[in-house]
């Protein structure tokens, strides 16, 4: 499912039972793909990230989110998908 905008995000990401949701940004043209697992919590308004890549793992405040992820670039690029 493409992610059509940091709202939407929030509401894919967001998981009563603390479990992240998988995604993918489309790179290279889509000719390959890199994962990602995000958790929104609204009480807080942040983001947890796992990047699938290197494993690395963020957190951040969503109006930091430009600053400290590429999901808006990729969200504007309509590379962002939530893997069901």
């Amino acid at each position: 499912m493409l992610v059509e905008d940091l709202n939407h995000l929030k509401l894919l990401s967001t998981n009563i039972n603390g479990d992240f949701e998988d995604f993918y940004v489309l790179i290279a043209n889509g000719l390959a793909r890199i994962r990602k697992r995000i958790l929104y919590d609204p009480i807080y308004d942040e983001f947890s990230l796992i990047n699938e890549i290197n494993e690395s793992f963020q957190q951040f405040h969503s109006s930091k989110i430009d600053i400290e992820s590429n999901l808006i670039s990729a969200i504007k690029a309509k590379a962002l998908f939530k893997l069901k």
